[in-house]
C-alpha cells in the first residue's frame, strides 16, 4: 500500500466554514432528511435511490451494506457517493436493547425488558412515525461536525415501503486504511505512511473531543482515506457525548480487540471516553506499523486478560522513538497515558522537531454554528442556508479574537 500526497495537503484545516460542494443542503451541519425515498428496480437490474443510481457493495457491517452510488441530481454533475444500507428491523432491535430492553445472550429479553413492557417498547418502535429517529443519534452527532478528517453525512433517506433505511456519505476511494484481522498479520504500513496518517487522525480524534463526543470504535476499519490521502473517520454509531466538565462515561462499546484495559473487567464503571480513544488510536498505531494486533485471545476473556496483563510485543526493529509513543499509548492505567496536548508534541509524532507543524489547536477545533430546526426545515427544502454560514464565519472571527487576546496575555 503506497499512498504519496504532499504532508502539508493532508493537515490542512478550513479557513472558512466549508469544503464541501453540497453547500445548499450540508454546510454549517445540516444534513438532508428524506421520509418518501422511493427504491426501484429496473428490468437490466439497475437500482435507484430517489436520484441517486447504485453501484457495486464497498462492503459489509454488522449493521449495514455500504453501496458505492451516484448522485445524478448534484448540480455540479453527477458525484459519486457512498450510500449505507441499513435494516430498520435490526436498528429497532438494537434500540431496545440501547433503552433497557437488552436481550441477553441466548435472544430472551433481561431486566427492564421482561414481559409486557418490552412488547409495548417493541411495539411503540415498530409504529414511529419517522424510521429516521432509529438513527437520529448519529446524525445528531455528524450534524455537529464539520472537519476535513470526519466524513461527511449527506442525506438520510427512509423508504416507507421497505425494511431499509439509507444514510448517504462523501465516498472515500482509496477505502480503509488498512485490513486487520484477529488471526493473521497483514502487510503492514511503510513507518513514514503511518506517520502520516497517525498525524491526520489526531487532528480528527482532538477535533472530537473538543466537541465532547467519544467515538468508541477507533480501529483501521473505521479510518477511510480520500482519492487525495485525506484520512475521513466515519462510523459514528456508538459514539456518546460526554459534558464538557466531566468526560466520564458508564458503558463500553466498540471491538474488544481495541478496548482499553479499564473495560476489560466485569462492572467497570464509570471510564474517561477520551482516554479509551487514545488507547485505541495506541492500538491502530501498533496495527498500521506492525501489521498485527498488540493483544490476542482464543476467547474474549483470553483477549482481555491479555489487554489488562500482557505489555504489547514490541520489535527490536522499531525505532526507540516509536516505542516510546506506543508504549505511552497503551499505558495500562489511563490516569498516566498519554493525553492529546502531549500528542501534539510527541517525538515520533513531530519527527524530533522536524516535520511540519500540526495546525495549532485553536485553528483544528473551530467550533461549528448552533443548528435549528429552522435550518434543518431549510435544508429540507434545499434553500441555501446563508445565514447558517454567515453565523459560522462570526464565530471564527470570535474565536481568532479570543485566540488572539490570550496569546497576548
Amino acid at each position: 500500500m503506497s499512498l504519496t500526497p504532499p504532508e502539508d495537503s493532508s493537515l490542512q484545516v478550513p479557513t472558512s466554514p466549508g469544503k464541501s460542494r453540497r453547500l445548499s443542503v450540508t454546510e454549517g451541519g445540516i444534513i438532508k432528511e428524506t421520509r418518501d425515498a422511493v427504491f426501484r428496480e429496473a428490468p437490466d437490474g439497475q437500482r435507484t435511490l430517489n436520484q441517486y443510481v447504485l453501484q457495486h457493495i464497498l462492503g459489509r457491517g454488522a449493521y449495514g451494506t455500504v453501496y458505492h452510488g451516484i448522485d445524478t441530481a448534484h448540480p455540479d454533475g453527477p458525484e459519486d457517493v457512498a450510500i449505507k444500507e441499513f435494516s430498520k428491523a435490526k436498528l429497532r432491535r438494537l434500540k431496545l436493547q440501547k433503552e433497557g430492553g437488552a436481550f441477553g445472550a441466548r435472544g430472551r429479553f433481561r431486566g427492564r425488558g421482561r414481559g409486557a413492557a418490552a412488547t409495548v417498547r417493541a411495539d411503540a418502535l415498530s409504529k414511529s412515525d419517522n424510521p429516521i429517529d432509529l438513527v437520529r443519534g448519529e446524525i445528531a452527532i455528524l450534524k455537529k461536525l464539520d472537519h476535513p478528517n470526519v466524513v461527511r453525512l449527506y442525506e438520510v433517506l427512509d423508504d416507507p415501503n421497505q425494511d431499509s433505511l439509507y444514510m448517504v456519505f462523501e465516498l472515500c476511494e482509496k477505502g480503509a486504511i488498512m485490513d486487520i484481522s484477529l488471526d493473521k498479520p497483514t502487510v503492514a504500513l511503510p513507518e513514514a505512511e503511518a506517520h502520516r496518517i497517525f498525524r491526520q487522525m489526531i487532528l480528527g480524534i482532538e477535533y472530537l473531543h473538543e466537541h465532547e463526543i467519544a467515538h468508541r470504535d477507533i480501529k483501521p476499519d473505521n479510518m477511510l482515506m480520500a482519492a487525495d490521502g485525506t484520512l475521513k473517520i466515519v462510523d459514528f454509531g456508538v459514539s456518546e457525548m460526554f459534558s464538557p466538565e466531566n468526560d466520564k462515561i458508564k458503558t463500553s462499546a466498540g471491538s474488544p480487540a481495541f478496548s482499553a484495559p479499564e473495560v476489560c473487567v466485569p462492572h467497570h464503571g464509570d471510564h474517561s471516553a477520551r482516554a479509551c480513544d487514545i488507547w485505541a488510536m495506541g492500538v491502530t498505531l501498533y496495527c498500521m506499523v506492525f501489521g498485527k494486533l498488540p493483544f490476542v485471545g482464543t476467547s474474549i476473556i483470553d483477549l482481555y486478560e491479555s489487554i489488562r496483563n500482557d505489555e504489547p510485543p514490541i520489535p527490536k526493529a522499531a525505532s526507540p522513538s516509536l516505542k516510546h509513543l506506543l508504549l505511552s499509548l497503551l499505558e495500562k492505567d489511563p490516569a498516566k497515558r498519554i493525553t492529546m496536548d502531549q500528542l501534539r508534541t510527541d517525538p515520533w509524532v513531530t519527527s524530533n522537531g522536524t516535520a511540519p507543524l500540526l495546525p495549532p489547536r485553536c485553528e483544528n477545533c473551530i467550533p461549528v454554528p448552533d443548528i435549528t430546526e429552522e435550518d434543518i426545515a431549510q435544508a429540507v427544502k434545499g434553500v441555501n442556508p446563508l445565514f447558517t454560514v454567515l453565523k459560522a464565519v462570526n464565530k471564527l472571527k470570535k474565536l481568532v479574537a479570543k485566540g488572539n487576546s490570550t496569546d497576548s496575555e
